[in-house]
């Protein structure tokens, strides 16, 4: 069973690719992405977290491939092929993990520690070189 976040309905950067709809299934009723991954178990957050972090390409055929093999799926995958690619492209731009990114993850004074031992190496270092 998926484990509800708390602060998913927060994240609107992923609420449009989440909400958007698929088709309308057998029965009337219009399929979201949302219900697709409530539907095996995932955390709808979560999964499109983890696709917005794929390249493109492959974050289409994963959303294809789930769509495809739903129960009951009205798409086979060349139809869900091309659905995927329409809804792929409401996903935010994958972040560019750099060095200020990175910073970000840790604390001011974890970083301010981690400056103090490499300055004390470098003089322990000079005062080496000295003697």
């Amino acid at each position: 069973m998926a484990t509800p976040d708390v602060t998913a309905l927060q994240r609107s950067d992923l609420n449009q690719f989440l909400f958007a709809d698929i088709g309308t299934e057998a029965n009337g009723t219009t399929l979201s992405v949302m219900s697709v991954f409530a539907r095996r178990g995932s955390d709808p957050w979560t999964e499109a977290g983890r696709l917005a972090g794929l390249p493109k390409a492959e974050a289409a055929d994963s959303l294809a491939r789930m769509i495809a093999t739903m129960p009951k799926t009205l798409w086979a995958l060349p139809e869900a092929i091309i659905i995927s690619g329409r809804l792929i492209g409401l996903l935010p731009a994958r972040p560019i993990v750099g060095i200020s990114q990175i910073a970000h993850r840790w604390p001011t004074n974890q970083i301010a520690l981690v400056c103090a031992c490499i300055a004390l190496v470098a003089a322990f270092a000079v005062m080496m070189l000295h003697q």
